[in-house]
């Protein structure tokens, strides 16, 4: 027997917004954050059909949302990719809605199935893109970093949702 006690590890933060949070509360913190993407995601937008000289996220050469505006990679089709983020994020907020409401399934899936499956599409598209940031484009859209750690903390609380669900 030791003498001392072990001591405790702290719980990490996910472990204490899972066991702190209500199944509702995680959702309604999916739906606010799903908000902010739709606002992050229709600005560049609006910046891209504008085509303005220069944006308030322009922080300098590298951190510069215009030059990868202005890069082929802005577009797919002649359709500005922050429109997908716009989309993306206006289903996350409609399925968080929908599941805050009392919908259990949509054609026999669980809501939290079909909010993890976009949440993960965002994620992978938002990791693409940045790597084309980085590595292609050599410049930070900074919204855009914006929109994928927003898609990130999503896909963490659905999965929150889905193992309470689950439990």
């Amino acid at each position: 027997m030791p003498l001392w006690p072990k001591p405790s590890t702290p719980p990490s933060v996910a472990e204490r917004i899972g066991t702190e949070m209500s199944r509702g509360d995680l959702l309604l913190l999916i739906a606010v954050l799903a908000g902010f993407g739709i606002v992050a995601s229709a600005y560049l937008t609006w910046q891209w059909y504008e085509a303005a000289s220069s944006s308030w996220c322009d922080l300098d050469d590298y951190f510069s949302c215009t030059r990868v505006r202005e890069s082929p990679f802005a577009a797919f089709a002649g359709i500005p990719t922050a429109v997908v983020g716009v989309a993306g994020f206006v289903i996350l907020l409609a399925l968080s809605i929908l599941a805050l409401r009392g919908v259990e399934r949509i054609r026999r899936t669980a809501v939290e199935v079909w909010v993890i499956a976009f949440a993960a599409v965002g994620v992978a598209i938002g990791t693409a893109l940045t790597w084309v940031e980085v590595f292609v484009i050599q410049a930070i859209c900074v919204l855009c970093v914006v929109g994928f750690a927003l898609a990130i903390g999503i896909l963490i609380l659905a999965l929150l949702v889905a193992r309470k669900v689950l439990t």
